[in-house]
């Protein structure tokens, strides 16, 4: 069984500053598309649906509120725990990398999974654990940041502007689509988010240009994609 490294622990570790770090309207903004525009209507209603990377469970509360039956990971036993509490659904400490030590092939009706796989040593390697949990017909809606936006990224960090350490192995609409397709999958839609940072504010601009500049998705901060699995 694989080991997860220190650095794959940082929001755990972060412990209650992690939900101060976090930006509300960047967390709103995620959901709004990867759960209320990609799953749509009554599509969650009455799906199994899995969490990967779960963090302080929002996407899980929303995933509840719209009628799934949810069930929460995160590497953070501590993480998790608060999640069971606070929503009272399935919550437990698993490995992205590492989804089928925990469950079946098969077993989800939906995989969502927000802002997880750039903090874990192979975020391709999570998508394929995604897709393999995911029953055939299922949807994985995921969200990662763009590569085009590390070295800023990076020298923030660096610069002690952030508080987030870990690992940061971000991704391409590229190669997200490669590795789902490779893994048996298909992809639906593809949507950019953030065309500037979100800490400048002007959120009601920043909420425009998402809806109206798609076109620049390969430039937006945040990549968003919702694919299915295929039969």
């Amino acid at each position: 069984m694989r080991k997860p490294s220190e650095q794959e622990f940082i929001h755990e570790r972060l412990g209650a500053t992690f939900g101060e770090a976090l930006s509300l309207y960047d967390t709103r903004r995620r959901m709004e598309v990867l759960i209320d525009e990609f799953l749509p209507g009554d599509t969650l209603k009455g799906m199994s649906a899995l969490d990967v990377g779960t963090g302080l469970g929002f996407f899980a509360e929303r995933m509840i509120g719209r009628g799934a039956q949810v069930t929460a990971v995160d590497l953070g036993p501590n993480l998790v725990e608060q999640v069971r509490t606070r929503f009272s659904c399935q919550a437990f400490t698993a490995d992205a990398l590492s989804l089928t030590n925990s469950f079946e092939p098969n077993s989800f009706d939906i995989v969502l999974s927000s802002e997880c796989i750039e903090h874990t040593p192979d975020p391709q390697a999570a998508i394929v654990q995604m897709l393999t949990v995911l029953k055939p017909g299922g949807l994985l809606s995921l969200s990662t940041p763009n590569m085009f936006w590390y070295p800023i990224v990076s020298f923030a960090t660096r610069m002690k502007l952030r508080p987030f350490t870990g690992l940061e192995n971000f991704s391409t609409f590229d190669t997200l689509g490669t590795t789902i397709r490779n893994s048996g999958g298909v992809v639906l839609k593809q949507k950019g988010l953030h065309l500037f940072p979100f800490q400048f504010g002007l959120h009601g601009l920043s909420v425009w240009l998402d809806e109206h500049c798609q076109f620049a998705r390969r430039a937006m901060i945040n990549l968003c994609v919702l694919a299915r699995k295929l039969e």
